[in-house]
């Protein structure tokens, strides 16, 4: 963790991987103070790292530390440890008159001004200077050296009531972390972290076992589809599901809540190995009894036979694994330890007991925990913001057909597999595994519950499970995502009635997010294009980037239905929606457990197949006759971008949009907006709405890709790498395990790791500079993969070769052909094909011209030899821009 400028001052903390997850707050005070909070469950430590003004400094500079310091030391609670480290620059030296108490007799040189304001501020906080406590030689008091001078300038603090806690400190003499300053080290008695071992969570039926049954299960999941009686459709639906679960659970099995996943160094132990470590053991008991010379050398001759057994065992499992992994159905189960590992990486509320209530109190007690979770999921989902009243709107009368099997058929096979139930705990493998009688089955109960106007209870219920967005503090609920984990079933339903809503309602074009035929790279292309074209033309542009306050938890249900007739949806399918939201509650599991139930009233569903739709439109009916054309407004479900050629005709768009957004109860979030100047010249000062400035940025991230004020697209380079090498870590298990046959890690690399580094790279003009960016980071990741290093001396085409894989400066190459090949074929109304069309008026400046995407297809054009003609022919455009990874032919034996 680093706060701080780029040229000037900055402090950091580097926590280890056993207290990452309890890390709870960190707070930046200045760039040259920060501290970390991290609660161990037995102990809360505040963690301060600081470095203090240097000799040169004025002393204004000097006080405001000091002072910023001691403010933030006298906010510390009483029931904190605190630890305070970092570069004081000042000498306390070997004397500690006036200030025994908390000078320990053991420094180094003599005291200085600065070294007699620290042992000022350590008199007025009560902090010991722990590197004074003990007698040490020279060379273990010293942290500064250079030149052939040498000091005691940096010091570790901690409170005098403390004192019992702290066991050493001490320098270690050596130039392997700075060459100026040397490592000190502080050790004290603090109880750690228990490690948590794996355990299942809840008592579940162990559903991806299903496919490997199948011949098992599938029978007797047909003979669960009775005919439908006259009882109700909730008295059918608990039979159903309870007769499924209860049919199959003895052939699936089902997991034991709080047991252990998996035993540790112990899952691959077979009954012989069991037996001689049995022996061993019964051997060691003999001896500790008898304590007998002959029972000793028994129980050495046991150990030895036993370590040769477990060596043995284990590897003929691993062995065994690696050939497993080579097969194609091996291939399945490396992706699966991949996202596993991935998971292990993602933190939710699962990793941390404590939270904060309202008043930032810190809460331990699980019951404490659960309920505040309640109150906030519940004060999210059930209050609107203010806004007047939404007007009605006239009803659409007609019929609408019932549902049909193929219907149903059609939407199961579009939902994926193993994926977490809801409260029913029943997935929709099993209805794919039950194929065309299961999709009659339903289709008949659908009609039965559109029928009597009522769905099953268990449809309204839900589990609100937090996942952490990884940043801000873990402590905050705020810092968390809600995901919520609904019916299986209920998601079939949706699926048929979001198809059959889309067949009728239409978006302005604007919108590129959950529409057909459009995504991110439409509306990244196009924003990337206004730039570019207006830096070509030395004009100025003026882009703001909207953000809405909790804008999928906030939505009044009445704005819903309204958006719904608006676009002409018949009363019939509002009537349906209507019952899908008419008594929902939720439920909220952490790790403290499972609190009481909440209603939801505001908002669309969270996980529902329904909901992006449903946003789309609210978003469509209240702001359509605000939108101006492409590409100058972009939207993508809740990113929304403005643009306009002056800053005064900005402001007056975006004050709009707050206030129509704001008539119709969404809310945006003036802190979160930011706004961006483009052009070669930018002047001071930014837009203004409701009398707040907007935060004027020069880089910003849309849609996950970075656009710059000088349309630059070298941060973006960086800025996919830096992502890749994320993914990348957390796959190395696979891709650094030098038993891993290498065309699995090809496959795990060219499928896993290097989309993320390819994501937007179609839309860059891109120069030498930005490909070698993204090369070094590919043959990086290659050699690291494959135990190599420079001094190896093999060249990258004997390591390309030996993965696999082709250059990604041809992959580059590839996306970008592929996506104007798209891009000129699409109808001339589209964004993406309006943004290349874009004209804007002037003439170029004198000097070399910047490269433009144009000019890097017309490149890779003739490279091809591809022209616009083409485009049309798909299977020749295809042919001529693809570039084969040689790895593939591997993939296809």
């Amino acid at each position: 963790m680093y706060h701080g400028t780029t040229d000037r001052n900055g402090v950091g903390i580097v926590i280890s991987e056993a207290l990452r997850n309890h890390v709870t707050s960190i707070d930046c005070i200045s760039d040259r103070l920060m501290a970390v909070k991290v609660d161990t469950g037995k102990t809360v430590m505040r963690i301060i790292s600081a470095y203090a003004p240097q000799v040169g400094c004025t002393s204004e500079e000097k006080s405001s530390f000091y002072e910023d310091l001691e403010q933030y030391v006298h906010t510390i609670g009483d029931e904190e440890v605190l630890l305070l480290g970092g570069d004081l620059n000042g000498h306390v030296g070997e004397e500690r008159e006036g200030f025994n108490r908390w000078h320990g007799g053991y420094g180094y040189g003599m005291r200085n001004e600065e070294g007699q304001r620290i042992l000022e501020f350590a008199a007025v906080s009560d902090l010991i200077i722990a590197n004074t406590q003990f007698r040490k030689r020279k060379s273990h008091l010293v942290t500064f050296a250079s030149g052939g001078r040498e000091a005691q300038i940096d010091f570790w603090m901690l409170r005098r009531r403390d004192r019992n806690i702290l066991v050493d400190a001490k320098v270690i003499p050596s130039d392997h972390v700075a060459a100026q300053h040397h490592l000190l080290v502080m050790d004290l008695k603090i109880s750690r972290p228990r490690k948590a071992r794996p355990r299942t969570d809840t008592l579940r039926i162990k559903w991806w076992k299903l496919r490997e049954q199948k011949d098992n299960v599938l029978p007797t999941l047909l003979s669960c589809l009775t005919p439908l009686d006259e009882r109700t459709i909730e008295e059918q639906w608990n039979i159903i599901t309870k007769t499924m679960k209860d049919s199959v659970v003895g052939i699936l099995g089902k997991t034991s809540p709080g047991k252990t996943k998996i035993e540790k160094a112990t899952w691959w132990w077979n009954e012989e190995v069991q037996s001689i470590i049995a022996q061993k053991k019964s051997m060691y008991k003999r001896w500790m009894h008898t304590h007998y010379a002959e029972d000793r050398d028994a129980y050495l001759a046991a150990k030895r036979e036993a370590k040769k057994a477990v060596a043995i065992a284990k590897s003929k499992h691993y062995r065994e694994l690696y050939d497993t992994l080579n097969t194609s159905e091996g291939e399945k189960l490396l992706y699966r330890l991949a996202k596993a590992r991935h998971r292990s990486t993602t933190m939710t509320t699962g990793h941390i007991g404590t939270i904060k209530a309202s008043n930032g109190n810190i809460l331990r007690n699980p019951d404490d925990v659960l309920e505040r979770w309640r109150q906030y999921f519940d004060q999210m989902f059930n209050e609107e913001f203010p806004h007047p009243s939404i007007p009605p709107t006239e009803c659409i009368q007609g019929p609408v057909l019932p549902i049909a099997p193929a219907e149903v058929s059609e939407a199961i096979k579009k939902m994926k597999r193993n994926k977490a139930t809801g409260p029913d705990d029943v997935p929709v493998d099993v209805w794919k595994l039950m194929g065309e009688s299961g999709a009659a089955w339903l289709s008949k109960i659908f009609n039965r519950i559109l029928m009597e106007g009522k769905t099953p209870e268990v449809w309204q219920m839900s589990t609100t499970v937090p996942i952490w967005k990884e940043r801000g503090d873990s402590a905050d609920c705020s810092s968390y995502r809600p995901i919520r984990l609904l019916c299986h079933t209920m998601k079939i339903f949706e699926r048929i009635l979001d198809s059959r809503l889309r067949a009728i309602v239409s978006t302005t074009p604007n919108q590129c997010g959950f529409v057909k035929g459009c995504g991110t790279t439409d509306a990244i292309h196009a924003a990337r294009l206004l730039v570019e074209r207006h830096r070509e033309k030395n004009r100025s542009v003026h882009l703001a980037f909207l953000d809405l306050e909790k804008a999928f938890d906030r939505v009044p249900r009445d704005l819903i239905w309204m958006a719904l007739r608006i676009h002409g949806i018949p009363e019939e399918y509002v009537r349906w929606i209507k019952m899908l939201y008419s008594r929902p509650t939720s439920v909220v599991r952490c790790a403290a457990g499972t609190s009481k139930p909440f209603p939801v009233q505001v908002g669309v569903h969270q996980g529902s197949a329904l909901s992006p739709l449903l946003f789309i439109l609210c978003v469509d009916a209240i702001t359509r006759d605000i939108q101006k054309p492409h590409p100058w407004c972009l939207l993508y479900a809740d990113d929304v971008m403005l643009a306009a050629e002056t800053r005064e005709e900005l402001q007056e768009e975006v004050q709009l949009w707050k206030e129509r957004l704001q008539r119709y109860g969404l809310r945006l979030n003036i802190a979160k907006t930011e706004y961006m100047e483009c052009g070669a010249k930018i002047e001071d000062g930014t837009i203004c709405v409701d009398g707040n400035n907007l935060k004027k940025v020069e880089c910003f991230k849309y849609l996950g890709s970075r656009i710059t004020s000088t349309g630059d697209v070298l941060p973006d380079a960086y800025g996919r790498a830096n992502s890749a090498w994320m993914k990348w870590r957390t796959t190395t298990g696979i891709l650094c395990d030098k038993k891993m046959p290498i065309r699995l890690k090809s496959k795990v690399y060219r499928t896993v790791v290097r989309p993320v580094a390819l994501y937007g790279t179609e839309c860059w003009a891109a120069t030498k500079v930005t490909k070698q960016v993204l090369h070094t980071m590919e043959m990086r990741m290659l050699r690291w993969s494959m135990g190599l290093t420079l001094k190896d001396r093999v060249s990258n085409e004997m390591v390309r070769s030996a993965f696999g894989v082709a250059p990604i400066i041809d992959k580059m190459r590839e996306a970008r052909l592929r996506w104007f090949g798209h891009v000129l074929r699409r109808e001339g109304g589209s964004v993406a094909k309006t943004a290349l069309t874009l004209e804007v008026k002037g003439v170029r400046p004198r000097g070399r011209p910047k490269t433009r995407w144009l000019d890097c297809v017309k490149t890779d054009m003739a490279e091809v030899q591809l022209t616009t003609r083409d485009a049309n022919n798909r299977n020749k455009w295809k042919k001529r821009c693809s570039t084969a990874d040689p790895a593939t032919t591997w993939d296809k034996r």
